[in-house]
């Protein structure tokens, strides 16, 4: 009996306040995520590698910039521009780095043309090689009329 009034004088959820306190965050956020809303239309964003493990990529970059990626300029979102490290505080920061990577965009247009060409691209030689397979003994081929397994335990001379 002394459970049953214990359990009617506890209070409801309904009686608390909803803005007493803030919900904790039930996701995880990348520390490369950019919100879809962030980015202009007509462009796309990518993460573009500069360094790994410190040791600088340049070639990479120059690729990327030959093919029309560009640095997203930090005033356009300073939001991702953490604060300056010690000694740094007179640098400007002109572009969003994270971790040996530059945040850089390309029109979107363009990243289409280049992903249809490229699947194209994949389909012609994934044909290719099928068609030249065919008639190349020297490929492996599989018996597709039975197939069996078996577990080699010990060997023997």
């Amino acid at each position: 009996m002394a459970r049953a009034s214990r359990m009617a004088q506890t209070r409801s959820a309904e009686s608390r306040e909803a803005g007493q306190r803030k919900r904790p965050e039930t996701h995880f956020q990348s520390k490369l995520y950019v919100p879809k809303d962030k980015i202009p239309s007509g462009m796309t964003y990518a993460w573009v590698r500069e360094s790994t493990l410190n040791e600088p990529d340049p070639d990479n970059m120059t690729d990327r910039m030959i093919r029309g990626w560009q640095p997203v300029p930090a005033n356009r979102h300073p939001e991702m521009v953490p604060p300056p490290l010690p000694g740094y505080e007179g640098m400007e920061v002109t572009v969003i780095r994270r971790g040996g990577l530059i945040l850089c965009e390309c029109p979107t247009r363009d990243v289409q043309e280049r992903n249809e060409e490229r699947e194209l691209e994949n389909i012609e030689t994934l044909q290719d090689v099928a068609w030249t397979g065919q008639q190349d003994p020297n490929l492996p081929r599989i018996d597709e009329s039975s197939v069996g397994f078996e577990r080699v335990t010990s060997f023997k001379d």
